[in-house]
């Protein structure tokens, strides 16, 4: 249940546009498999399902196809990671499941019990209230959005080395640098880890980690399964950077790139921030000075 996740996972398929449907789909998801579990409108619920399977299968199999997508993300932190040829079969297997409960419920006759009905329906109700709030609590427009139409976040511009920033890492202006700054205890860091390490080579000259929470042993390291060392950094950056996660991407000694609450892929941060113009450092320039 993260809207904000799931939107980049729609942005790193190559269907950034989509992205912006992303709570909607948890929605609605939501809403057919309670429906689904309470035989509400069961045929008319298991046809959306074979008809969301299907488009969901279309999406994976041009992410895979074009895009080299191998992971499809499936099911958040409850899914499990596996080659393409199971995530295909895995989908044929639901759409027969899905097949014949539309079948089944086509030919059969329920009896109706009215309470009983009423009941479900305040169920499915609170459900789906309760996840409609969580999704709009977890949502933030993709890094795409982000990218293209939002206002340029306040630091993009500032010289590194005259700013908080500069008392962890020394900023050489011939290099390009990726900083992560996280903490053990956020959902949304450990979350994005497998995202940040693909951030270590090929993105930048240097990648730095910073970490609010202290680490002393190194047990919690071992416990997120990461094989470098962050800097422990305490509040040192307690009003200058506002969220966890928050990746900044570095150039000629200024901030170029803020990313907040996620760490999109590599895929997609090299196709659409890495593609983009100066415009945006110099919007926030002559916004500051004025």
């Amino acid at each position: 249940m993260n809207a904000a996740g799931f939107g980049e996972l729609i942005s790193s398929y190559g269907l950034e546009w989509f992205s912006i449907l992303a709570p909607v789909i948890i929605v609605a998801e939501m809403i057919v498999g309670a429906c689904l579990v309470f035989r509400l409108a069961p045929s008319v619920n298991a046809f959306a399902s074979i008809v969301m399977l299907l488009v969901f299968t279309a999406a994976y199999a041009y992410a895979n196809i074009v895009n080299g997508v191998v992971d499809c993300g499936c099911y958040g932190e409850m899914g499990m990671k596996m080659p393409a040829w199971a995530t295909y079969l895995r989908n044929v297997f639901l759409l027969l499941l899905a097949v014949a409960v539309f079948a089944y419920e086509r030919r059969c006759t329920h009896k109706k019990d009215s309470n009983l009905s009423r009941l479900k329906i305040a169920l499915v109700a609170v459900m789906v209230l309760a996840g409609t709030f969580w999704s709009g609590n977890t949502w933030a427009p993709s890094t795409f959005y982000m990218n293209k139409m939002s206002r340029p976040h306040k630091l993009i511009g500032l010289e590194v080395n005259k700013t908080p920033l500069g008392e962890y890492i020394h900023v050489d202006p011939s290099s390009t640098y990726v900083v992560w700054v996280f903490s053990y205890t956020c959902n949304g860091c450990i979350n994005s880890i497998e995202n940040v390490k693909q951030y270590r080579t090929g993105v930048a000259d240097h990648f730095v980690a910073l970490t609010v929470t202290p680490d002393k042993s190194g047990r919690a390291r071992k416990l997120v399964d990461i094989d470098f060392t962050p800097i422990e950094i305490g509040d040192g950056l307690a009003g200058f950077v506002r969220y966890l996660p928050t990746l900044i991407y570095i150039e000629d000694g200024k901030i170029k790139y803020v990313i907040e609450q996620t760490v999109p892929n590599v895929y997609t941060f090299k196709s659409v921030y890495l593609e983009m113009s100066n415009d945006e450092i110099l919007l926030t320039k002559q916004t500051k000075e004025l």
